[in-house]
């Protein structure tokens, strides 16, 4: 991938600076928050080369890029003008539907927790790693190293209202400083100290309720909130001469309180709220819950919904310390999308298709599932009820068992020791991944790649049955699978080689290009003539099927405005597979000095979920497959 292009692809596609509000990313997806989402140009968004999916959910604008997400979120901040005021969303009338308050509420709680994950997730490690050792006895909890590292595991976590006060500032639009202080306040010692003492506190007669706010959540986030209100009204009543120090000190004075007898006990009540329904819901359920969650979390992580887990997952490390149900959904999820793309990878035998499996394969065994859900499941399908099958059976495990999570972490391989815990738990992950590994590829191998729907081959038979024409379809109508012959003879080759950075990039399509060795060009199938260019170069086609591709004979041949070229079909002719359809002089148009190289694109590559190439390594003709699309 070329991740500058493709940022700037991106950055075009969604309306520049003057559409773009926020850009920030979690492990796959690009996420950004738009001044007017539908201006956006999705269906063109989706067909960039290596992007696997658009989506507007949750209150923010999607781009799932895949492991390579942070390389193109480099170098598209690049792109993005700092100096420039952000772009404000126009009043508009609030959204009071279940629909508009839930992506309301979704996306403030991605915006306020993705960016504190990295920190999080490595303090989680640390502190499983540490209880790896003392398992193993590789340290004693009374030695000085393990006080210290456990310290160092232990900082995000406890100070993480912090780092929330920090994030919210940036959502809701208000002071960071300001909010990092209130955060303070709640975190500061003295605070402690005099909370914990036999006195009850009052604040101008006030009760202050003594609460730890350590590791809290909620609690922050109500006072950064309702602080971004404040702040306002400090604004306006602050003359400009002392704003400078009036301002801040009125939102201290007004929030500090505030915080410490209101929002500050509210946000306890409800984290606790949080993890109470979370286990109410297991314990009135059972091991059921696990087994549905562990079903249909790839349909909620393709709307990029998972997010909203966050508040939930962090209540629960809170009080009682570990969780019991998303992580043991995840974990199963997460390896049998990554054992079912390494399925496909096994059993076919289209090598684009392996290409994309194994690496989605891997990544998906690692906790990042979205390369396999949208590069291999989502297009297949039924590999997508194999998944569900053996994630639901490794949830059904890992809910007899009641699997515990100590660390907010992505559940994969790599991130095992985040289920090292009491009695056996470990052991538990262990069985609940092995259950996903061995039963997804199992239930993949049964109910195999085909779809009942649309009659659609299975991927590994795609490239074999090739030069097997694909039955006819009513005109017009987008076929499952389709070949496309080769309309020339020569050497077939990728669009990446085309010395052309139109084609090579895919801009117009995907497709194929063919250096010919003999200056005719024929019909690749049974359709119709729609464009025939003045220039006599280049003829644009329609199968039967419905699939549309452009024949480019030679680059830059536009030039020669058809000198050494002879049309002899015309616009709106019905043509059949093998008919001549132009000739060309190549000897002279090589004298000329032009590339003959003839790129063969699909023009509505986007209505279809594949278009594979076929690479020989002799000589193509007009009864060999050169193209297949799915």
């Amino acid at each position: 991938m070329d991740y500058k292009q493709t940022a700037k692809t991106i950055f075009d596609k969604v309306g520049g600076n003057d559409n773009i509000n926020e850009v920030i990313h979690c492990s796959t997806r690009l996420r950004m928050n738009l001044k007017h989402p539908k201006e956006a140009k999705t269906d063109e968004i989706k067909s960039i080369d290596g992007i696997m999916g658009a989506v507007y959910s949750g209150g923010q604008y999607q781009v799932i890029v895949g492991n390579d997400v942070g390389y193109v979120y480099n170098e598209l901040i690049k792109l993005l003008d700092t100096k420039k005021k952000p772009a404000q969303e126009e009043p508009k009338k609030r959204d009071l539907s279940f629909k508009g308050l839930f992506d309301s509420f979704a996306g403030i709680i991605t915006g306020i927790f993705q960016p504190i994950i990295p920190a999080i997730a490595a303090s989680g490690m640390l502190k499983a790693l540490l209880l790896l050792s003392t398992s193993l006895n590789l340290l004693t909890k009374e030695s000085q190293l393990y006080l210290l590292l456990s310290f160092i595991a232990d900082a995000a976590f406890y100070f993480l209202p912090v780092l929330l006060a920090f994030s919210s500032s940036q959502k809701f639009k208000t002071n960071p400083y300001i909010s990092v202080t209130l955060a303070g306040v709640l975190l500061h010692p003295k605070l402690i100290a005099l909370l914990a003492g036999e006195v009850p506190v009052h604040f101008a007669g006030l009760p202050v309720p003594n609460v730890s706010y350590a590791s809290s959540v909620i609690p922050i986030i109500l006072t950064v909130w309702l602080m971004s209100y404040v702040e306002r009204f400090a604004e306006k009543v602050s003359p400009g001469p002392v704003k400078i120090f009036l301002k801040p000190m009125i939102i201290i004075l007004v929030m500090a309180p505030l915080a410490l007898v209101v929002l500050g006990p509210l946000g306890n009540y409800l984290g606790q709220g949080l993890s109470d329904g979370l286990f109410w819901i297991q314990g009135k359920f059972g091991w059921l819950t696990v087994v549905i969650l562990s079903v249909i979390l790839p349909f909620i992580v393709m709307f990029g919904m998972h997010k909203v887990f966050y508040p939930v997952i962090f209540a629960a490390m809170v009080s009682p310390g570990y969780e019991t149900l998303i992580h043991s959904a995840m974990l199963s999820s997460n390896i049998a999308q990554g054992a079912g793309a390494l399925a496909v990878w096994f059993l076919a035998k289209d090598k684009k298709l392996k290409q994309i499996a194994l690496p989605a394969g891997i990544s998906g065994l690692f906790g990042i599932s979205e390369p396999a859900l949208y590069g291999i499941h989502l297009k297949l399908k039924r590999t997508m009820v194999a998944c569900m099958i053996g994630a639901g059976s490794a949830g059904l495990f890992a809910g007899i068992v009641n699997l515990k999570a100590y660390a907010a972490v992505g559940p994969g391989i790599a991130s095992l020791p985040m289920f090292i815990g009491e009695k056996n738990n470990f052991m538990y992950a262990l069985i609940t991944l092995g259950i996903s590994l061995v039963v997804t590829p199992i239930a993949v191998y049964f109910i195999g790649f085909k779809e009942d729907t649309d009659g659609q081959q299975t991927a590994a038979a795609v490239t074999k049955s090739a030069d097997v024409p694909a039955a006819p379809q009513e005109p017009g109508r987008p076929q499952s699978r389709m070949v496309i012959f080769a309309p020339i003879e020569g050497e077939a080759i990728p669009l990446r080689e085309v010395k052309d950075e139109a084609f090579a990039q895919e801009a117009m399509g995907k497709g194929m290009a063919i250096k010919p060795s003999k200056g005719e060009v024929v019909a690749p199938f049974d359709g119709t003539v729609e464009t025939v260019f003045r220039t006599k170069h280049s003829i644009g086609l329609k199968s039967v099927e419905g699939v549309e591709i452009l024949i480019h004979v030679g680059l830059d041949t536009v030039k020669l405005k058809g000198k050494h070229f002879n049309v002899v079909v015309q616009e709106g002719d019905t043509i059949k597979h093998g008919q001549l359809l132009i000739e060309f002089d190549m000897q002279a148009i090589e004298e000329a000095g032009f590339d003959m190289t003839t790129p063969v694109i699909v023009t509505n590559t986007p209505d279809y979920l594949e278009i594979l190439g076929h690479e020989y390594s002799a000589k193509i003709g007009p009864e060999m497959p050169l193209i297949t699309v799915l």
